[in-house]
């Protein structure tokens, strides 16, 4: 077939980073009493002081805008379904991917499993993949020794939920 390879972004519910995430939304937003307490952290660490927290922070508090009193597994979800978005958008920030999406070469889709029954929603293209196209070509971005160093804690968070 003609058709290009795809790309797939995988979230899923139940994912810890994106609970701790939504939890932070919730008590920010003054509810406090529908957080049920969090499996992630170690004694001694705040979930808001993780940068893959404050990372995901957006996604949360666009959920919680768009159902300010759904409980907290729905907006869970939901800000599971945005992080997806949010990644898509950070994949077309490598050159490479910009060029062969642009060139039709491969697309990117979205995708959300839902772990407590196995089946998977494909959501498709990013909603606004024109206007990420519109933006032009990313630089080229490396990571070096001289960046900062990620802190033990955050990175083994990154690898247990696989952001």
């Amino acid at each position: 077939s003609d058709q290009p390879p795809v790309l797939l972004v995988l979230g899923n519910s139940m994912n810890e980073a994106v609970q701790s995430t939504v939890r932070e939304a919730m008590r920010a937003a003054g509810r406090d009493i529908d957080v049920p307490p969090s499996k992630l952290l170690l004694e001694g660490y705040k979930e808001e002081d993780l940068a893959l927290v404050q990372k995901l922070l957006p996604a949360a508090r666009d959920a919680l805008r768009s159902m300010p009193g759904a409980p907290f597994d729905n907006v869970c979800d939901a800000a599971g379904k945005l992080n997806v978005w949010s990644t898509v958008e950070s994949l077309f920030q490598s050159p490479k991917i910009y060029d062969d999406v642009a060139a039709g070469r491969l697309t990117v889709q979205g995708s959300y499993c839902d772990v407590k029954t196995g089946k998977v929603q494909f959501l498709g293209e990013h909603p606004a993949q024109q206007d990420l196209l519109e933006k032009g070509r990313p630089l080229d971005v490396v990571r070096t020794a001289s960046d900062a160093p990620v802190p033990p804690l955050e990175a083994l968070c990154s690898l247990a939920v696989g952001n």
